[in-house]
């Protein structure tokens, strides 16, 4: 697939790298861009099918908006953000980004994943980890299969997928950022990932 990757800092640089070690192609959408895969934000996202926001929470919406509608139209909007203030609390309550950029653009077919752990644990997660679990949440099943099928590309087998149903269920992934920083410094490492068990 050709792949916009919104970001370059830690997020994207390590889902960008994996992608492309699986055949995809990535150009980075960046505020500095500075060579042929580093475009502004709107040059990569009109030359992709798919668009993932790595970037700060607070900063989602915004990107979006220059963008535009007309340039996103119905691609698939993968959404890791994690919205998050200085004193690592959850910033956002209620509705959460990924609903708020749906019902900004209701045509753009959003997916929100991976916003519940750090960037290392979203590739080959289970090299770092005995047991992971990401979380899926998106309108449009079409939209979600083909995530699910990317975050395959990115070492997460079947089994550690789960579906929790449409984007309104993604404010709730959103709130467990907070307990996601209370972890890390309990542990002293952000290499941990949430895993359900049954």
């Amino acid at each position: 697939m050709n792949i916009a990757v919104l970001g370059t800092g830690k997020v994207g640089s390590t889902l960008g790298a994996r992608l492309t070690s699986r055949g995809h192609r990535v150009l980075y959408g960046s505020r500095t861009p500075t060579g042929p895969d580093r475009l502004d934000h709107r040059s990569a996202v009109t030359s992709s099918d798919l668009v993932v926001t790595a970037l700060p929470g607070k900063d989602v919406l915004g990107a979006l908006n220059e963008i535009g509608d007309e340039a996103l139209g119905d691609k698939i909007l993968l959404d890791p953000s994690a919205t998050i203030t200085p004193q690592t609390a959850t910033e956002h309550t209620g509705d959460g980004v990924a609903v708020r950029v749906q019902t900004r653009f209701p045509r753009t077919r959003v997916v929100k994943a991976l916003n519940t752990m750090n960037s290392a644990i979203m590739v080959d997660p289970l090299t770092s980890v005995p047991a992971a679990t990401v979380f899926v949440s998106g309108d449009d099943v079409a939209a979600k299969t083909v995530i699910i099928g990317l975050l395959g590309d990115l070492g997460w087998p079947d089994a550690s997928i789960i579906d929790l149903g449409g984007i309104y269920t993604a404010a709730a992934t959103e709130q467990t950022g907070s307990l996601y920083f209370a972890i890390a410094r309990a542990l002293g490492d952000t290499r941990f990932n949430l895993a359900v068990s049954r």
